[in-house]
């Protein structure tokens, strides 16, 4: 399975229940919710797309099929706008 990681580049900021991914060079960004900065964070930490969708079933009230689906669709906009990429 391919990986989906964030460029190391990329700055991730907090900002109370969002956040923001900037690409310093650039200068691309990306504002996430909070269920996104979960998946972000996690993905940065090297989780794969199945044990983030794990843990967000552990977090929120959702299937496990929704999970891999809204963390799969995050992860492929995050390397559409150039701030991720398939490893």
């Amino acid at each position: 399975m391919t990986t989906i990681a964030i460029k190391p580049e990329v700055m991730l900021q907090r900002v109370a229940d969002e956040m923001v991914l900037l690409e310093p060079e650039s200068g691309d960004y990306f504002t996430l919710n909070e269920v996104g900065a979960i998946i972000a964070e996690q993905s940065q930490a090297g989780k794969s797309e199945d044990e983030i969708a794990s843990y967000l079933t552990e977090v929120f009230d959702v299937t496990l099929e929704q999970a891999q689906q809204d963390t799969q669709s995050l992860l492929e906009a995050l390397v559409d706008a150039g701030l991720a990429t398939h490893s």
